[in-house]
């Protein structure tokens, strides 16, 4: 069958482009090896911030005008998609408050302020203890004070999903079962093997993730993709709410619009394993009960594990392979996937489009991996 755009992947990244690509006029199909939020994008905690959260905010830094770029649209999929899909995607804009415990600790995330600052439409601010615990009781007693940040926000990813994928299919994108073995061009034309046949495009997205690396030989370089692997756990806490995602040193917790209690994550490297552990469970609740105390009385309702995409350099991967103009790779967003994925989407979408993106991407380039 012929399209006129294949997108292999039907995570965040995936749908995204092709939801940009169906509105901006183009035959689209996505190749979805599994069912539609069964990875990482269904898993993920959904949390939106181009400042950096949980403590980590030099991590952002790399992507940041992407960051801003994936903030904006993500507050235009909560109107758009919810009016031409009627699924609600639980966005929501709620402060964060990143928690420090030793003198370092606030040493860093006092610099962190200064740069936070600069950035427009954001209230950041350094709290003392008892100014952090004013903004939520439950949080422990024991920290030295806390950044607390206004005009990040969340969505719940899982819904944010199917709510994409209806979009598509109302845009006219067929999106079909199928396991991508080899990838072939002929003249101008490439040619896509899956278990159920053969199928032709004109251009080719390739956002599958962690699975990126079995790409090479068909690509002819190297893809240095590996999975991270991170659980989350969510847990019924009747007596307490947190109505900020509190962060430290890369765990997190919120209640969410379920009334949820999430806490993550782990980071492991531990290959394609994706079944969720015990020692990640008591690691997530350890980080947990340091953050917030007093849960004796919640209760584990779900525990749940995923593969993030980690590039080798540390940055998202994005453009066409340098051997090949029509083939483009969209992956490498770690723990950033919610938050970057519509931004990247885009980002495709004017590339196949003939457009000039709304950010540099230079430096985001596969061919930055040609000489591997």
């Amino acid at each position: 069958m012929q399209s006129n755009v294949c997108v292999v992947g039907g995570g965040i990244v995936g749908l995204s482009s092709a939801y940009f690509l169906a509105k901006t006029g183009h035959s689209v199909t996505v190749i979805e090896r599994d069912s539609i939020g069964s990875h990482a994008s269904g898993f993920a905690y959904g949390s939106l911030s181009p400042l950096g959260e949980a403590g980590q905010a030099e991590d952002i830094l790399p992507e940041l005008e992407i960051a801003r770029m994936g903030m904006d649209i993500h507050t235009q999929f909560s109107r758009e998609l919810f009016e031409s899909t009627g699924i609600k995607t639980d966005h929501r804009f709620r402060p964060a408050l990143d928690l420090t415990f030793t003198a370092s600790e606030a040493t860093k995330a006092k610099k962190q302020v200064e740069w936070r600052t600069d950035e427009k439409g954001y209230r950041v601010e350094w709290l003392s203890s008892e100014e952090a615990l004013q903004v939520n009781p439950h949080i422990s007693k024991e920290i030295l004070g806390a950044v607390y940040t206004e005009g990040v926000a969340d969505v719940e990813p899982y819904k944010l999903l199917l709510a994409l994928t209806q979009a598509c299919e109302l845009l006219g994108v067929d999106i079909v079962h199928g396991d991508v073995s080899g990838v072939i061009r002929k003249g101008t034309t490439i040619t896509i093997t899956t278990q159920s046949g053969l199928r032709t495009c004109d251009n080719l997205v390739l956002a599958m993730g962690p699975w990126m690396g079995k790409t090479a030989e068909w690509l002819g370089i190297e893809v240095p993709i590996t999975p991270l692997k991170g659980q989350i756990v969510r847990l019924n806490a009747p007596n307490v709410t947190v109505n900020c995602s509190v962060g430290w040193q890369g765990n997190y917790a919120c209640t969410k619009p379920d009334g949820l209690l999430w806490a993550g994550t782990t980071e492991e490297n531990v290959g394609f394993n994706d079944i969720p552990t015990i020692n990640g469970r008591d690691q997530i609740l350890e980080a947990l009960n340091k953050m917030i105390p007093n849960l004796d009385d919640a209760t584990l309702v779900q525990h749940t594990a995923c593969l993030r995409p980690l590039p080798v350099d540390g940055k998202i991967i994005i453009g066409s392979v340098p051997n090949d103009q029509n083939i483009f790779l969209a992956t490498g967003t770690g723990r950033k996937g919610i938050l970057l994925g519509p931004a990247m989407g885009k980002i495709i979408s004017q590339l196949i489009s003939d457009q000039q993106p709304e950010v540099e991407i230079t430096s985001f380039s596969p061919a930055r991996f040609a000489s591997l």
